[in-house]
């Protein structure tokens, strides 16, 4: 399938912050994760004030494998 988004890429910031509140906020349906006409960007901003530090962790280390990849491939 296809790979996680990178969020230090403007162009897929979008698709970055939903999939993030799809894996990693608690939700039962769609309008759980965020608010109506409320942008995907916003509503992980508002996410991330209360997030728990063990999931920070591990966006983080899923960024960190992208930066691994490209520091390989240079």
């Amino acid at each position: 399938g296809p790979s996680v988004p990178r969020r230090d890429r403007d162009e897929a910031r979008p698709q970055y912050c939903r999939l993030m509140l799809i894996l990693f906020k608690p939700w039962r349906h769609a309008s759980d994760l965020r608010d109506p006409g409320q942008s995907w960007e916003d509503a992980f901003a508002q996410f991330l004030i209360s997030c728990p530090s063990h999931l920070t962790r591990v966006m983080n280390n899923m960024q960190l494998l992208h930066e691994c990849k490209d520091s390989r491939d240079d």
